[in-house]
């Protein structure tokens, strides 16, 4: 059995090859048809990647957000008092405001620049990014910005610590470059600040905190923490539970799931047909040489 089954797989092997532009074409078609999968696949994995991007570089474990957020870049404002709720709460080791913001930048040569800014906490500077150049500490210095040396670097016209911008008539200066984890997804430049300067830079509603950001006492405590949360009327997730919020955002709630499902089901069936048609017209010529014989 074994020999008659691997003497009818050399046959079918040497009907595949023995046409060599039907061959050919096969392997092309073939090879195409799986780099566009994969193309497709990576192209979602690395927006999924970069959507995570401020989960990621902020290091959390744990975010309140209010329960409209679907990504971390369209946060809506929480009010003061949640804060000073979520620290009195029993399990919470610490929490700390954080806010995120857009905003218009004037460069030294007159043309405005749109940004990303992050505010951490005043105290504790929690989420802060590593630093290339400078020090940390020269954040808390007059007009102080931080940016980020990521592949949007250039569009701040690649700024060197001492650099000056004007942001929504306030003065910055840039006080260090620093590297994150991931890059953003926006395709803007981001800086950071003080909490307190980017609230006062940044106009917005009179409620300012875009997150607080939880370390809970142990892993125990996060499910009480969610329900004490939840009454006030609010979400609380953690670091993967955000990650998951947002990749069910931009898989079900926006097109971009949707194309790229469509494009990898067109990659698959164009490489069904082209490897079904060759093996048919094989199969056929085979056919016709046995009738003639």
């Amino acid at each position: 059995m074994t020999m008659k089954y691997s003497g009818i797989m050399r046959i079918g092997f040497k009907l595949l090859v023995n046409d060599k532009a039907k061959f050919s074409a096969l392997l092309i078609g073939i090879t195409f048809a799986v780099f566009l999968m994969m193309q497709m696949t990576a192209m979602f994995a690395g927006i999924l990647n970069r959507a995570y991007s401020t989960v990621t570089n902020i290091g959390a474990t744990m975010w309140i957000m209010d329960p409209a957020v679907n990504t971390p870049t369209t946060p809506f404002p929480l009010p003061d008092y949640l804060l000073d709720a979520v620290l009195s709460m029993d399990g919470v080791r610490y929490a700390v405001p954080l806010f995120m913001g857009g905003a218009q930048v004037k460069l030294a040569d007159g043309t405005f620049q749109s940004v990303n800014v992050v505010g951490l906490d005043d105290a504790s500077l929690f989420g802060r990014p590593q630093m290339q150049q400078g020090n940390i500490l020269d954040i808390y210095a007059d007009d102080a910005f931080i940016v980020v040396d990521d592949p949007e670097f250039s569009k701040m016209e690649n700024p060197k610590i001492g650099t000056t911008f004007e942001i929504n008539d306030y003065r910055g200066v840039i006080v260090g470059i620093a590297s994150v984890a991931a890059n953003g997804l926006n395709g803007v430049p981001t800086l950071y600040t003080t909490y307190n300067r980017a609230i006062q830079y940044i106009p917005g509603t009179r409620f300012t905190i875009s997150y607080v950001l939880v370390q809970a006492k142990n892993d125990a405590a996060i499910v009480g923490i969610k329900k004490e949360v939840a009454k006030l009327g609010y979400l609380a997730l953690t670091k993967d539970e955000f990650n998951q919020r947002i990749a069910d955002y931009y898989t079900y709630q926006t097109g971009i799931g949707t194309n790229i499902l469509l494009m990898t089901i067109i990659s698959f069936i164009v490489g069904l047909s082209i490897s079904g048609q060759t093996f048919y017209t094989a199969a056929s010529k085979v056919n016709c040489n046995t009738c003639l014989v």
